[in-house]
Order: C-alpha cells, then structure tokens, then sequence
C-alpha cells in the first residue's frame, strides 16, 4: 500500500496550463452561451465598437468612412502590425515558463492604453463631424441614431440614409 509520501505532485507549470485551459474553455463556453441567447452571430460592427455604435452606425455611411478614416490616420493610434505584435507578445507570455504575470500585464496595459487612445481620436473625430451638421442634419441624425439604439439584431441594410 502506498503512504502518503507516494504521492506525486506535478510541476507548477502543468497547474498553471490548466487554469489557462480552463479560463479558454470557459471562455469558448460563454461566446457559445451568447450566440445561442441571442439568436446568432451579431454584426461584426456592433460588437467592436462599445458604445459609440449607435453613435457611428447613426452616420451616413461616407461619414462614417471619415471617422474611421481619421482614426486610421492618427499618429497616437496603434496601427494593425502593431497590435499583432502585441497579441503575439501575449501568446509568448503565456507561453513561458516559469509563467511571467507581470510580463502579461505589461501586455494588457500597452492594450489597454492603444484602445484608449483610439477611443479617444475616433471621439475627436465623430465630434467635428457632428459639428459640421445643420440643426436639420443633427435632428435627421438624432431620429437615425434612436433607431439604432432601438435595434435589437444585426442590421439589415448596408447603411444608415445619405445626408
């Protein structure tokens, strides 16, 4: 019979795979949940803008490209090489071993700083679009933006009306 000093312990990095694995499948769990609750896939530009989505769904659709396209051009905004570099930088953290969580969260703060900043250019450029409009423009704008908000599912169309 075994004693109690039989028993093996595995290494640390196996508990650490474990709990990554876990948080992923419970991740995976929950996306599965949501789709299902929601009745499927939900427009890919909903779900990546927060809460400037009514906001900017609300514009016709060529002022939408100037918004987007002047957050695009915005020197502080971290540009796509970039922010793969990033998530390649939190795939080779969380690779390691030993397993570094102050080397993922400088990761997540450099992230967390490159949406901040886009947030913020995206902002300065919606507002000057919306200052450029007429008292009828905004009240068009403000009646397409309600029906946004209103909108439960993904839209159907290709776009808010013309000015």
């Amino acid at each position: 019979m075994g004693t109690q000093s039989d028993k093996r312990r595995g290494p640390a990095w196996v508990k650490v795979l474990l709990a990554v694995s876990l948080g992923l499948n419970l991740a995976v769990a929950g996306v599965v949940a949501g789709f299902v609750l929601r009745g499927g896939p939900q427009d890919a530009r909903r779900a990546n803008m927060g809460y400037a989505t009514p906001y900017v769904l609300a514009l016709p659709r060529e002022l939408r490209r100037e918004v987007f396209g002047k957050v695009r051009r915005d020197g502080t905004v971290p540009d796509r090489s970039a922010r793969r570099a990033d998530y390649s930088a939190m795939i080779n953290a969380l690779s390691a071993t030993p397993f570094d969580a102050n080397a993922v969260q400088i990761v997540l703060d450099r992230q967390s700083d490159g949406a901040s900043r886009a947030q913020a250019a995206g902002q300065t450029a919606w507002l000057e679009v919306v200052t450029g409009f007429s008292d009828a423009e905004r009240a068009d704008y403000v009646a397409r933006m309600k029906e946004e908000m209103s909108r439960k599912g993904p839209r159907r169309n290709n776009g808010a009306a013309s000015k």
